[in-house]
């Protein structure tokens, strides 16, 4: 299946990793931001940008424009993921992607917030729509090319299984500076006498700067050709994807981790309006709410390592599923005389316990979807890492788009404001019926019949 290549160094595993921090910088500031900056609270003292009215019965401005982008990034995660897996490129086929990629994903995130006008227009909208749609096609560029060097620059489960926790790590660093330090930032800007809203809009550009500096940290000194000798696939697009979807262990996969990522997404989005809202702090407390659910996510990455060598990935991931409905059903109490602690002290618990389906999320799912590409080659002997991760961006981009659309319905008819937070609290309920969903699809994926295929693999080929 692959050819006698080095094996890939610490150093290289190291630094490959630390490319998480770049686009999960990108991917946190529009997640986090951006509908909050366009449809702030009343409290706020923001503008809205965008209208939030109702149409059709559950169709709304934000709702449409994210789903736009969501669409432009679905098609674009397939057609890049075979662009790559049949690239030719003298610098690598994954590794042309990335050089020509992240200048335009951060330059794409930076205009997100700067629309062209400063009240409510149509014309707002409809920028709003293209700029996401710019920046989640370029994300895509990246990020699909990107993630396919797993399982080529990986050749043991223990190899795999490593460099996914350290892109865990990197990735919640990535998290961190965007969820605590971009909060932070965003305060002290405005402590100077910024206004609030432009005082975002600084954060959202220097966030950026460094996300740009580690997107191209983690691949220019690395010469793909030594570590992976993968050739390229040589099909067609569709051809390309419907073999993938026939992979049938593929689809309890993608469904289980998909409704995990709706969850997070759903509280991502909401993070600011939790502490707003239903907690009456300031935006910057946030910051203070999040370092309990990165703390916990750091202290667990080991731990998730180790356990999921020893009970399977399968396991861990229906086991975060579950935490994560849990933690769901409590913050639809938040704030209220329904929970005994005080209100500050239930969102330090709720979100601290949250930090250990997070810890799962960032490490387990990429050593899953390596070994079901790996699995998917020895079976036909084509290598398409590449477009595992496509098919898997595919379904979840338009799966997160759903999830802004129905939290941005629930915001529209049900109450984002202090007076009237129905909807922010109803999203709670929403995100844990669908992790009870995604526990119930995971029960499927045959987990140790993959792991016996690649492990028989491994040792014929000398690399078990």
């Amino acid at each position: 299946m692959k050819k006698n290549v080095e094996r890939f160094p610490l150093w290289g595993q190291i630094l490959y990793s630390s490319g998480y921090i770049g686009f999960t910088i990108a991917d946190r500031i529009w997640v986090t931001f951006m509908l909050y900056f366009y449809l702030p609270p009343k409290e706020s003292g923001m503008t809205e940008l965008i209208s939030n009215k109702t149409f059709l019965w559950v169709l709304t401005v934000a709702g449409l424009a994210t789903i736009f982008g969501r669409i432009v990034d679905a098609i674009a995660n397939p057609l890049v993921a075979s662009w790559s897996d049949n690239s030719t490129s003298r610098l690598g086929r994954r590794k042309v992607f990335l050089v020509y990629g992240g200048l335009p994903l951060m330059l794409a995130t930076v205009l997100l917030f700067f629309p062209p006008s400063t009240q409510a227009t149509m014309g707002n909208a409809f920028y709003m729509a293209l700029m996401l749609g710019c920046l989640l096609f370029f994300f895509t560029f990246y990020v699909t090319p990107w993630l396919a060097l797993i399982p080529e620059f990986s050749h043991t489960n223990k190899e795999r299984i490593n460099i996914t926790t350290m892109q865990a790590a990197f990735s919640l660093v990535g998290v961190v500076i965007v969820m605590i330090g971009g909060y932070a930032l965003w305060g002290a800007l405005e402590s100077s006498g910024i206004e609030k809203g432009r005082a975002l809009q600084y954060s959202i550009v220097i966030l950026s700067v460094i996300g740009l500096i580690f997107c191209y940290l983690s691949i220019i000194p690395i010469d793909e050709k030594r570590y992976s000798a993968t050739p390229p696939a040589q099909i067609g697009m569709w051809d390309s994807l419907k073999l993938t979807f026939k992979n049938r262990p593929f689809i309890p996969y993608l469904i289980g981790t998909i409704c995990l990522w709706f969850g997070l997404n759903v509280v991502s989005e909401s993070a600011t309006y939790y502490v707003t809202v239903l907690l009456g702090k300031p935006e910057t407390f946030a910051s203070v709410v999040f370092a309990f659910v990165f703390g916990v996510a750091l202290v667990f990455f080991p731990i998730i390592n180790i356990v999921s060598r020893v009970i399977g990935k399968k396991l861990i991931m229906i086991i975060s599923l579950a935490v994560f409905a849990v933690c769901a059903v409590l913050i639809y109490f938040l704030g209220s005389d329904a929970l005994i602690l005080s209100p500050v002290n239930q969102a330090f618990i709720i979100f601290g316990v949250m930090g250990i389906p997070v810890s799962a999320l960032l490490a387990v799912p990429n050593a899953m979807i390596a070994d079901l590409a790996e699995y998917d080659a020895v079976k036909t002997g084509i290598n398409r890492d590449a477009m595992y991760f496509g098919a898997q961006g595919l379904v979840q981009k338009v799966n997160l788009g759903v999830a802004t659309l129905v939290l941005a319905y629930l915001f529209a008819a049900f109450g984002k404001d202090v007076s009237n937070p129905g909807g922010i609290r109803l999203s709670a309920f929403v995100t844990a019926f669908v992790c009870i969903l995604g526990i119930i699809v995971y029960l499927f994926y045959p987990e140790k019949k993959i792991m016996e295929v690649l492990e028989e693999s491994r040792a014929a080929s000398g690399k078990g």
